[in-house]
């Protein structure tokens, strides 16, 4: 809303209001157009765009035919208009669409202008922007009858920039014409916000030494089965009007009403009423979108609670997790505790073993007096064991199985056949003395 409050400010400082009143051929048609004060420049998906902005063609998916009829009143010179709007997709190209609308005002006192404008609008997606840009141009066709009768041929041109934040800028100029006696050269420049089902337009119109800005509300209600709306209406003398209008979409119908009245009060000869019908070929009647919205308003509740579950899910492993970790932490704490524990006893024997060495040191112990071991006593006495020779004999007593024959020597009437006598007593000599 900001942004559309500073653009407004901007293209006021551009160009300032000027005293005066609306020209005759300023006036435009369509009945929901003029229930938002004319500012019409940034509406979408409305086949009257073909009027005000061809950029916005490119927003309509259908052939679509819309028929206006109104009255303008004014002291002395009520006028009578007709409007016929034609749109269609062009096939095989997406995004582009073409649109032929025809215009007619008659004015008591001979004033008459009939136009019939054609149009095709396109869009363009650029890297940096958040939105596709809407553009479009046409050819206009004029035919004005004031003082004197003019033929004028002349062109249009529309752009459009919006973003995700709901807000729309436009820049538009039509009436370049050539032949209509005068410069007929109008620039716009528009403004609107959407925020939930209300939208809110400003467009700042300026022809010459004429500018003036108009503003305009819509409230969608019903499921977008109504559209109230409201706004600054256009009036030939310069006068205060309050517009007013109501708009049915009972697709694939749709009709609008529109009237505005002075601001100071209701005057018999003084406002506007229009009406006006359209249709929208291979359009999804209401019924049919209605269900289709519920459709999707259902899905995108189920895809949502599908959302929170998996966020549920997600959390509950989440928690599961940190259980896991948090007994992890506690076993690995509880091992570092006792791993804390056994260090501190280690550090306590080594402080204690340090003491005891240092102590050692500063108090040595005295040095013993070294005894000699005493002489091996020989010979000695062996009882024979079962299974033993005298082999075995010399080699446990000399360690050398060699020597068996000193054994033998020394106990020759306890062998019998080369063998010891079992449970006899053996004298064994001392061994050899080594050379």
């Amino acid at each position: 809303m900001n942004k559309t409050t500073l653009l407004t400010l901007a293209a006021l400082c551009l160009f300032p209001p000027a005293a005066g009143a609306a020209d005759f051929t300023f006036m435009k048609p369509c009945a929901r157009a003029n229930a938002l004060g004319t500012a019409f420049s940034t509406v979408q998906q409305d086949a009257c765009a073909v009027f005000y902005n061809p950029a916005n063609l490119t927003t309509l998916e259908n052939l679509e035919v819309r028929l206006e009829t109104a009255r303008r009143l004014v002291p002395g010179a009520p006028q009578g208009e007709v409007s016929l709007a034609y749109i269609r997709p062009v096939p095989d190209t997406e995004g582009k669409v073409a649109g032929l609308g025809y215009y007619s005002a008659r004015q008591q006192g001979g004033k008459a202008i009939d136009s019939m404008v054609f149009s095709t609008g396109n869009r363009a997606v650029l890297k940096y922007l958040q939105k596709p840009v809407y553009y479009g141009w046409g050819f206009k066709i004029m035919s004005l009858r004031e003082e004197k009768s003019h033929l004028a041929l002349g062109a249009e041109a529309g752009l459009q920039l919006e973003n995700s934040a709901g807000l729309r800028t436009s820049l538009v100029f039509s009436d370049l014409l050539m032949g209509a006696g005068r410069s007929m050269l109008t620039v716009t420049l528009g403004n609107s916000y959407s925020v939930g089902q209300t939208a809110l337009l400003a467009d700042i119109r300026a022809r010459g030494s004429y500018t003036e800005i108009f503003f305009g509300a819509e409230r969608t209600m019903l499921n977008g089965l109504l559209q109230a709306r409201a706004g600054k209406g256009l009036a030939l003398d310069g006068g205060k009007f309050l517009a007013l209008g109501l708009g049915v979409n009972l697709l694939p119908w749709t009709m609008d009403l529109a009237w505005s009245l002075p601001w100071g009060g209701y005057h018999e000869s003084y406002g506007y009423y229009g009406f006006n019908v359209g249709y929208r070929f291979g359009s999804a009647t209401f019924s049919e979108k209605l269900v289709g919205d519920a459709a999707r308003e259902a899905e995108n509740l189920r895809s949502e609670i599908d959302n929170l579950r998996i966020q549920r899910a997600n959390v509950e492993s989440s928690i599961a997790t940190y259980r896991v970790n948090k007994s992890m932490l506690e076993t690995d704490l509880t091992m570092m505790q006792l791993r804390m524990r056994e260090l501190e006893s280690n550090i306590k024997e080594l402080q204690v073993q340090t003491i005891e060495e240092q102590y050692r040191k500063d108090n040595p112990k005295p040095l013993k007096p070294y005894v000699a071991p005493a002489p091996e006593r020989w010979p000695k006495l062996h009882k024979v064991q079962p299974g033993e020779t005298l082999r075995s004999i010399a080699s446990k007593y000399y360690g050398n199985p060699a020597l068996w024959e000193r054994v033998y020597q020394a106990n020759e009437k306890n062998v019998s056949r080369g063998l010891p006598v079992e449970g006899s007593v053996f004298t064994i000599p001392a061994p050899p003395r080594k050379e």
